[in-house]
């Protein structure tokens, strides 16, 4: 939580080096990874603090011009983990709804790991192929975790449980309660399908959805 990310930055218990951007920067930042590129131009610093606050955001001056800009430099994770509704065992995966900038992410990363509501076959896959967001090539490990985003959501699949944000805030306020939610929920679970029962099953159907499919399309045959 930013309550605890604040102790941490003040040295409380111990202090934690930080790179502060906004978050279409790191958009930027995971494009220019993503692209090879060596920066990404943006406007959005001008008249804020931000590029006070963090001496890797610079001017530069445009090639074609005198007007000068902001620039973010890349970012590329070692590692990036993103979560998908479904994915082939190829690893080809398969995202709808808000898509944020998990394309991105995962391109601008040496490895790639997803993790998936369901396996499907490739068959699945190739019949709705523009929902195919991360392909198969660029996927080291694919990881089957039904809830994988609790507390967030996955389209289709099941809401924000916003109970869990709600109780979250107070307790990242305090060091003592958060410590101890950290024994409860992190440390005291074996594994992320104990984190699951221990939520309950009256929980997770509450944050089930109705059913909305989306209409289908004839891609056509061309063989």
């Amino acid at each position: 939580g930013l309550h605890a990310i604040r102790r941490l930055t003040e040295g409380q218990p111990a202090s934690l080096e930080l790179e502060e951007y906004s978050h279409f920067g790191m958009v930027c930042r995971y494009t220019a990874g993503a692209m090879n590129l060596p920066f990404f131009p943006l406007r959005s610093y001008f008249e804020t603090d931000m590029p006070a606050a963090n001496p890797l955001i610079r001017q530069v001056r445009s090639p074609y011009g005198d007007e000068v800009v902001y620039a973010v430099p890349p970012l590329r994770p070692d590692v990036t983990i993103i979560h998908a509704q479904r994915a082939s065992a190829a690893g080809d995966t398969q995202i709808w709804g808000l898509l944020g900038c998990q394309k991105e992410a995962a391109f601008a990363a040496d490895r790639v790991i997803v993790v998936v509501e369901e396996l499907v076959d490739e068959e699945v896959v190739r019949a709705d192929p523009n929902r195919t967001v991360i392909p198969g090539l660029i996927v080291d490990a694919v990881v089957v975790e039904p809830f994988g985003a609790h507390p967030s959501y996955s389209q289709g699949h099941y809401d924000r449980d916003n109970r869990f944000y709600l109780d979250w805030d107070p307790i990242s306020r305090d060091a003592e309660a958060l410590s101890g939610w950290l024994d409860e929920w992190v440390h005291g679970v074996a594994d992320r399908a104990a984190y699951v029962a221990k939520l309950g099953s009256e929980r997770l159907a509450s944050l089930r959805p109705g059913p909305a499919p989306s209409g289908s399309v004839d891609y056509g045959d061309y063989r």
